[in-house]
Formats: C-alpha cells, sequence, structure tokens
C-alpha cells in the first residue's frame, strides 16, 4: 500500500488514519484555484491574482510529521483550527501525543485533531533531534 499520502510535505490521511504530529507554528496564507495548474497555489505577495479562481485566506499550520521525521504543511479552515486550539489545550495540560486525522462530514473530508496517551516503554517513539536540524 502507498503511504506517500501519509508523508509527504502536504499529509492527507484517510479516515481512521492517524499522523503523529508536533505542532510548530500557523500562518495565514492567501490560497487560489489555478484553472492552469488545475491544483490550488498560495499567493505571495504582490503577484498576480487575476488568473485565480476562489481566492480565499487559509491557516496554514506547519508541523513535523512524525512518519517522515519531516516538516508538512496542513491547511485548516477557521472552524478546524478552532477544534485544533481545544485539542492542543488539552495537550498542553496533560501531555500525550498530537495526532492529525481527517473525517468525512457529509460529502467533505474534515481535518480533525486528538490527542492519543503516550506509552513511555513504546519502542516507536521519534529520536530526539533539534528542531532547527528538522527544518
Amino acid at each position: 500500500m502507498n503511504e506517500y499520502h501519509l508523508i509527504g510535505p502536504f499529509p492527507k490521511p484517510e479516515e481512521g488514519e492517524y499522523v503523529p504530529i508536533t505542532f510548530v507554528e500557523f500562518k495565514r496564507k492567501l490560497v487560489g484555484w489555478s484553472p492552469e495548474l488545475k491544483r490550488s497555489v498560495y499567493i505571495e505577495n504582490g503577484e498576480d491574482s487575476s488568473k485565480l479562481k476562489r481566492i480565499r485566506e487559509v491557516n496554514v499550520m506547519i508541523a513535523i510529521n512524525h512518519l517522515s521525521g519531516k516538516v508538512s504543511s496542513i491547511e485548516l479552515t477557521d472552524e478546524e483550527r478552532q477544534q485544533f486550539d481545544e485539542v492542543y489545550n488539552t495537550f498542553l495540560k496533560s501531555g500525550g501525543q498530537l495526532m492529525y486525522t481527517r473525517k468525512k462530514v457529509g460529502t467533505r473530508m474534515v481535518s480533525c485533531f486528538e490527542v492519543h496517551s503516550v506509552d513511555r516503554e513504546a519502542t516507536d517513539v521519534p529520536e530526539k533531534t533539534l528542531l532547527s536540524e528538522r527544518m
């Protein structure tokens, strides 16, 4: 089974799949749909956005993906970010491991976050490295 969708720069887990993450920061970015490229593109300062459709502002979470050991980006709506903030507060109080997943709500896949308890004697604990080495 190809698991690139979990370890790439933009992880997209299916329902029931979990990606262990470490939160780094949020950025607010403009994104639009490019009919030429047939994908969403970020609009940087001063770029011409006249050829883009569905221009919107999104929350981009920068996080370390523990499956790949690399930095990943996760786009969140304001509602998804609010759900993350609630889960993150629980994580800060009780510890554990932040997990990223997606759930089907109607016809859409919605990003969700959970805190899973961590068995301190587990052997699959990520190795300790400096954040600057991972970026």
